[in-house]
């Protein structure tokens, strides 16, 4: 059916399916033979497929997804809710493209629209018993399983099934944790690869005077990085500091005139920033803004560095500011 639900995690995001999406489902499921044989055959005709979603769109309570990086905006699998039934549904069409690390989290994002959404009380699957790594996968997610097994026509061929199922509670209350724990980590491995060159530099801290600031550091075994500097673009002067085993600080006070850094002083939220290297400065910029981060202050020449550099907000008002090397 034609619906509107796009559900965002934190690597990936699922979108409903559209037309302009025939080339890539006939590329995803066919992509695997070995896999091909635990799902329902398609041919590898575009137009067949455009037919097979316009029909699809014209039938109730079937929701189909793409899976999306948000990272990178590429395309990297499906996944489906349907047969739905007094306040159960099934889940399937759940091809994931080679390489990608989106299984785990299109789970998540398929239960969040089964209960959050939808407000179904169930969801299950059926996974054919000789598709060892999906149960297995299944089986690794703490999901409960029934305890017969199920028959299942697939390629003119009678199968056994196994079915997991997840209830709304279960889900709220224990199954939500644990996938959250996994895909955070995901998430991690996924930015690595998707921002090169990432790396920690400082953190800024804002104070009515550096000097004085500074004073009080010493007593914590830090000194003197840099001279002080000043910044008229951004309104600031500042001085680097640095202590063995600790983080190097930039110290920061507003120029005659400037409030740059007043909301941060006046709410005594003194180390307001972390600032990172990267490279390739625009692709960052752009990967961040995908992801709900704001840009506060755009790209500029840092007195400081000689080299542009950007801050952002993030959904938790957290800032970050990026270097380029």
């Amino acid at each position: 059916m034609k619906h509107s639900i796009n559900i965002d995690g934190y690597s990936y995001k699922i979108r409903p399916v559209t037309l302009d999406d025939a080339d890539f489902i006939v590329s995803v499921r066919l992509e695997d033979k070995e896999r091909n044989k635990y799902i329902n055959a398609i041919s590898d005709d575009v137009n067949e497929q455009i037919n097979w979603l316009n029909s699809y769109f014209e039938r109730e309570g079937d929701y189909y997804f793409v899976i999306e990086n948000k990272l990178t905006s590429n395309k990297e699998g499906l996944i489906a809710i349907y047969n739905i039934d007094e306040g159960k549904a099934e889940w399937g069409r759940w091809v994931i493209r080679k390489g990608s690390l989106s299984a785990i989290e299109s789970v998540y994002l398929i239960y969040e629209v089964a209960f959050n959404v939808l407000n179904l009380c169930e969801l299950y699957c059926r996974t054919i018993v000789d598709n060892t790594s999906v149960v297995s996968f299944h089986d690794s997610l703490s999901q409960n399983k029934r305890n017969s097994f199920i028959k299942t026509h697939l390629n003119n061929t009678l199968y056994d099934c196994v079915e997991h199922f997840v209830t709304k509670g279960y889900y709220t209350k224990e199954l939500k944790s644990v996938l959250e724990k996994k895909i955070i980590l995901i998430f991690q491995r996924n930015f690595k690869q998707s921002i090169s060159g990432f790396k920690f530099h400082h953190i800024g801290v804002a104070t009515k005077d550096i000097c004085k600031e500074f004073e009080t550091f010493k007593m914590l075994g830090y000194s003197k990085e840099s001279d002080i500097f000043e910044d008229n673009l951004q309104g600031i002067r500042g001085m680097f500091i640095v202590a063995e085993g600790q983080p190097r600080l930039e110290l920061l006070e507003n120029l005659e005139g400037s409030k740059t850094l007043d909301y941060w002083i006046d709410n005594k939220n003194k180390m307001y920033h972390f600032a990172y290297y990267v490279n390739n400065i625009e692709n960052v910029i752009e990967i961040f803004k995908r992801n709900r981060f704001k840009i506060i202050s755009p790209l500029k020449i840092s007195v400081y560095f000689q080299k542009r550099i950007c801050f952002l907000m993030l959904p938790n008002t957290y800032i970050i500011e990026l270097i380029e090397i």
